[in-house]
């Protein structure tokens, strides 16, 4: 808030309180829940659906697309890849898979508004899907982002209820007629197998996807997502206006399978390492292009990036790199780099480093957070009698690395653990884990074994909202060779995440309905403080929950999301009306998202 609107605030509420019973009641928010209508449905697809602008590496505008808000509080966007790359190779159009993502003006009407930077997740060539990740705002893309993003997620249907006959809109950017939105109707024609597998990978339709509609939103007569408008699908032959959309229950496994895969997600509190990959060179955003696990003779270079968080600038950070197991270049400096990011060491020698097996270790104030290693030219040739075990999968491990709550069936859990015998493992020897999710490649990680000859070993995977309902396989490779593959099933899920809504509103003359307020301040105060005990700490803004001003057509939209069930104390003040003060706004357990509180105010 500005200091001005800080003032008026204090001043209005001092009166609010002072006066006490002997000032007017002020009148009650008028909160909107009522079941959503045709039009509320509506406008709810509408601001789920977003802008895909992409450069290429120069800069330079490429092409653009369309995508869907899947989850409101991330800034996750599912869109079609080929909006980001070609499908032939997976190359994308920049190599740091970056985007501008645009989204809906407040009228519903306008072009959208160029908005947010984000990042290219996951992809998957083969079925047309990529996620994206809002990162940054376009405007300042090192600068915090807002606690509330301002975004609203679609709702979602299961696609196999779908009926050939039902209706279905398709939403997004075709660019045909200008640069706002454009939705179409039309009819589920029917459905396409296209591996005969006995799941059907697209919906057919008679709705227009046109060049631009590519990743954008497709919905049910209920406004809930059903799919991914795919433009250009290379593999498919269409007839006449016969349109093509990627299933959305085949989307959403696409999206499971990419959260489960996120760097970082689910990495324990406290100061971490995560991702270290090892590469001959490093991009703007401190990241490989291509991980290697080994590099051949002569090579001069080698760059180790990293993510990191719960750092603290002051501390002393350190990189130690060893060969063949002796300690040889290290250096020690004082962290400056922030709490989390990214961030790169390397090693160097103009006449090229030596062959042998190099060994990383990362250190914060001298302990360990990581150590891991890559192979250098003639390495002796890895033991290819490596062998890993039978997989025991479990919810939980002991402290020697032993499976507790072993089975192969689990409901309501984060986090799986995968263990197993290993013999005749030597530092050096290439190995890789491979995680699937229902057919859809989660996480594969491939690295030169650095654990010298141990008996067991263990693998996890983890959501941070619970693992998904479904069937999941890991595959464990060794010097090249498959050597075990096991299954294990989720068959219950409760999201551990407390969900959370968005609130917006409209403040109104409260006898002119007609005539919209401006300029006006909300203020929601953390669940459970009243206004008195904000004016008693001096207007503290660690008791402040999130606020708002209002714009020229009385709209406004809170900074912050709230938890449905929680009650909030919520003020409200214009300079020329009556300031509004309630302490019980309870936001329904079942509010929509976003939830909408519209707002009455008197004049003075």
């Amino acid at each position: 808030m500005t200091s001005r609107f800080l003032r008026l605030l204090i001043a209005c509420v001092a009166v609010l309180l002072v006066m006490g019973d002997r000032a007017p009641a002020p009148p009650a928010l008028a909160q909107s829940t009522s079941a959503p209508d045709r039009r509320a449905g509506l406008a709810r697809a509408l601001q789920a659906t977003v802008l895909v602008l992409v450069t290429d590496n120069t800069g330079a505008f490429f092409g653009n697309g369309s995508g869907a808000i899947l989850d409101a509080e991330q800034g996750y966007v599912l869109t079609n890849y080929h909006v980001l790359g070609e499908r032939q190779g997976g190359v994308l159009y920049n190599d740091e898979g970056v985007a501008i993502i645009g989204v809906m003006p407040s009228n519903l009407k306008g072009a959208p508004i160029l908005k947010y930077r984000a990042k290219l997740v996951a992809g998957d060539p083969r079925l047309d899907l990529a996620l994206l990740q809002i990162d940054g705002l376009l405007d300042d893309p090192r600068a915090e982002l807002p606690t509330n993003l301002g975004l609203t997620a679609i709702e979602r249907a299961d696609t196999d209820e779908l009926m050939i006959g039902d209706t279905l809109y398709v939403l997004g950017y075709p660019g045909l007629g200008g640069n706002t939105v454009t939705m179409s109707a039309g009819l589920v024609s029917g459905f396409l197998d296209e591996d005969n597998d006995g799941v059907f990978e697209w919906i057919k339709t008679d709705a227009e996807v046109n060049r631009g509609n590519s990743g954008g939103l497709a919905v049910d007569e209920q406004w809930r997502f059903i799919g991914v408008p795919t433009a250009g699908v290379s593999e498919v032959e269409t007839v006449g206006k016969i349109s093509l959309i990627r299933t959305g229950n085949l989307a959403l496994h696409f999206f499971e399978a990419a959260l489960m895969g996120a760097v970082g997600r689910n990495a324990s509190s406290g100061p971490r390492i995560d991702a270290v990959n090892f590469g001959n060179a490093i991009n703007r955003e401190n990241q490989v292009a291509r991980g290697r696990s080994r590099f051949d003779s002569g090579a001069t270079d080698i760059y180790a990036a990293f993510a990191y968080a719960g750092f603290r600038n002051g501390q002393t950070f350190g990189a130690q790199w060893y060969i063949d197991g002796r300690q040889d270049v290290g250096e020690r400096y004082i962290w400056a780099e922030g709490e989390s990011g990214r961030s790169w060491v390397s090693i160097y020698n103009e006449n090229g480093l030596r062959d042998g097996f190099y060994e990383l270790e990362l250190l914060l104030d001298g302990r360990s957070l990581h150590r891991s290693g890559v192979a250098v030219g003639g390495v002796a040739e890895p033991n290819r009698s490596c062998r890993f075990g039978v997989v025991t999968f479990a919810t939980t491990i002991d402290d020697d690395g032993k499976p507790v709550a072993a089975g192969v069936r689990f409901s309501n859990v984060q986090t799986v653990y995968a263990v197993f015998p290993v013999s005749g493992m030597t530092n050096g020897a290439p190995w890789k884990t491979v995680w699937s999710y229902q057919g859809i490649s989660v996480l594969e990680r491939e690295s030169i074994w650095d654990l010298g000859e141990i008996d067991t070993q263990w693998v996890s995977l983890s959501h941070a909202d619970g693992l998904p309902i479904g069937e999941f396989q890991l595959e464990l490779y060794c010097a090249g060779e498959l050597q075990q593959q096991a299954a294990f099933e989720i068959t219950q899920r409760e999201t551990v995440r407390a969900p959370s809504v968005e609130v917006v509103g409209v403040i109104t003359d409260r006898d002119n309905k007609r005539r919209r307020v401006d300029g006006a301040t909300v203020v929601f105060l953390q669940p459970g403080v009243t206004v008195r005990q904000w004016v008693n700490a001096d207007y503290s803004d660690a008791l402040v929950h999130g606020s708002a001003v209002s714009d020229r057509g009385g709209a406004y939209r809170l900074s912050a999301r709230v938890t449905p069930g929680d009650r909030y104390s919520v003020v409200v003040v214009q300079d020329r009306y009556l300031p509004l003060s309630e302490d019980t706004v309870v936001i329904p357990v079942d509010a929509a998202d976003p939830f909408v509180l519209d707002l009455a105010m008197q004049r003075k």
